[in-house]
């Protein structure tokens, strides 16, 4: 589960990690009495389970509580990736002299976590961090020691030697969050310098593991937009940027009918796994929520039938079509009772194709 960045800096700032000062706003009102109290100047942050909101026009500057209400109407107003914030976090402008970044993440190769630092952070850290190799240094951590002091001095050494003490005690903190809360990624970035010579974590990204959720009751939030309505009917849906929306049973099939997508030229627009032994409704499920991207354009559903009916499949699109669905589907059933699905489908008009390149060609070319 991601925290929202207001959750996150109220965690990181009960650990004595700096944080700018801020207020949650749940409309227009209570943004233009924020930045009052604010002083006049502020940053207004759409509080959503996403990142890069920047570049999507949900972090926005505001110099007046006038101009704080009109654009907090706005960002309330629109969507991001999918999701349509309920929250804005309002907080105290800070003038930034450098931007870094450091942070930690569960490692599968290195079997333990790995905790990451640049002195080059903010919204085009990966650009930098391909351009500038040398400025990233990665410190493994071995779970059941922990971080050591002298692995908080490399990470931090490696940002800024100056600061070497204060950036070494943050990545500490950090550690002691990730342990304590079964987080399996946080960051900061940036890990702002003020011009007055304070570190600040400008931003903050928690993420804990799903399965450690009854041991925090306190962060058991509920998931928002597309996503988290997914997650309630039992589906396993990430939605993406582009216009190929893909539905398959079983998590490895699902990416591969993604990969597929995009080596093909095309563009997932999803991932979405029905999972095994399917029923007509979790595929029914799996459609409407696909559909309800107003991006995807085309739909392919790639099935390899065992547990799963092929026939379970067929008549969840059966009704997904009489439902009155505009959007084309590009059907592959294999497997269990795939020829009495497909005589489903062709009674409905709907085609089905030996493989998944097939449909996945024929997709691509109704949606160019």
């Amino acid at each position: 589960m991601r925290l929202l960045e207001h959750e996150a800096k109220k965690l990181m700032e009960k650990y004595g990690i700096p944080v700018p000062r801020g207020f949650l706003a749940r409309n227009p009102e209570e943004a233009r009495d924020a930045v009052e109290k604010l002083g006049g100047k502020a940053v207004l942050k759409a509080q959503i389970p996403a990142g890069r909101r920047g570049k999507a026009g949900g972090v926005r500057p505001v110099s007046s509580p006038d101009e704080a209400f009109s654009t907090a109407k706005e960002i309330l107003s629109s969507e991001f990736y999918g999701l349509k914030p309920k929250s804005l976090l309002v907080e105290q402008f800070v003038d930034v002299r450098r931007e870094y970044y450091i942070g930690g993440i569960v490692d599968r190769t290195a079997r333990g976590f790995t905790f990451i630092s640049s002195a080059h952070g903010g919204m085009d850290v990966e650009e930098m961090a391909s351009k500038y190799p040398e400025s990233v240094i990665k410190v493994p951590i071995n779970p059941l020691i922990g971080m050591m002091p002298y692995q908080a001095r490399a990470l931090a050494k490696n940002i800024d030697k100056e600061r070497e003490k204060e950036i070494a005690e943050i990545a500490l903190k950090l550690w002691k969050i990730a342990s304590e809360y079964d987080a399996f990624m946080l960051e900061i970035n940036p890990l702002a310098l003020s011009s007055d010579g304070k570190l600040i974590a400008l931003d903050a990204r928690i993420e804990v593991d799903d399965n450690a959720l009854f041991r925090h009751p306190e962060l058991s939030v509920e998931e928002e937009g597309r996503e988290g309505e997914a997650a309630r009917k039992g589906l396993s849906y990430v939605e993406l940027d582009g216009d190929i929306g893909t539905m398959a049973n079983g998590a490895g099939l699902a990416m591969a009918t993604m990969d597929l997508v995009h080596l093909m030229g095309g563009r997932p627009a999803n991932f979405c796994d029905i999972g095994g032994g399917a029923s007509s409704e979790m595929v029914y499920a799996g459609l409407e929520m696909i559909s309800s991207n107003p991006r995807v354009r085309a739909i392919v559903v790639n099935t390899l039938c065992g547990i799963t009916d092929a026939v379970e499949v067929a008549n969840g699109i059966k009704r997904f079509v009489e439902k009155g669905a505009k959007i084309p589907l590009f059907v592959r059933l294999s497997g269990n009772r795939a020829r009495e699905g497909s005589e489903i489908l062709e009674k409905i008009g709907v085609k089905t194709y030996k493989s998944a390149e097939d449909a996945i060609k024929a997709a691509i070319l109704s949606s160019s």
